[in-house]
């Protein structure tokens, strides 16, 4: 059987540097105005009493049932035996259906060649044995990559999130997705 893979970030520990966006551009090579992976500011909070600027890093999440996957007219998107999402650029038609169907807001549109594009988790670096570049470059060490349960034991009680089936699970609470 096919381990499951999974990128999950530790937004408690992320501090807005960027580095996992630089690393996807130099790794990927996205047009430019693209983000893979972007880091969101969600602005000041109060967390814990203190004033606190968040960050999270928003990015596909390989969901295990993609609703772009079941969006797409042509079938330009497939997953792979170990969960990762793919989008073949020679047979998207560049419709958008993806683009819309996704939940999180993270597909992007590459204009330059009519076509979607997303994270795909750097399967070629994968299929090399090495771990995604954000992963990689993470100076904050707050992105971790690796099975999806060996992931969920090494984090315990830590803040995580990962996208089955229509469930987003956070700190092993399932909320649905409509």
């Amino acid at each position: 059987m096919t381990k499951k893979l999974a990128m999950v970030i530790d937004n408690d520990v992320c501090w807005g540097c960027d580095t996992c966006e630089l690393a996807c551009k130099q790794e990927n090579n996205p047009p430019e105005g693209s983000r893979w992976i972007q880091v969101r500011t969600k602005g000041v909070q109060k967390i814990n009493g203190k004033l606190k600027l968040t960050y999270s890093p928003a990015r596909c999440l390989q969901c295990s049932k993609p609703p772009c996957k079941e969006a797409c007219p042509v079938d330009a998107i497939s997953q792979r035996p170990d969960g990762i999402v793919l989008i073949d650029p020679e047979a998207c038609i560049g419709c958008k259906a993806c683009i819309e169907a996704c939940p999180f807001g993270v597909m992007q549109f590459n204009s330059e060649k009519g076509v979607a594009e997303k994270c795909h988790l750097c399967y070629h670096r994968i299929d090399r044995g090495e771990r995604p570049a954000c992963v990689d470059k993470c100076i904050g060490r707050c992105i971790y990559f690796g099975e999806i349960g060996e992931l969920l034991t090494r984090l315990g009680n830590r803040r995580w999130m990962f996208v089955h089936g229509s469930e987003i699970i956070i700190n092993k609470k399932k909320l649905e997705i409509e």
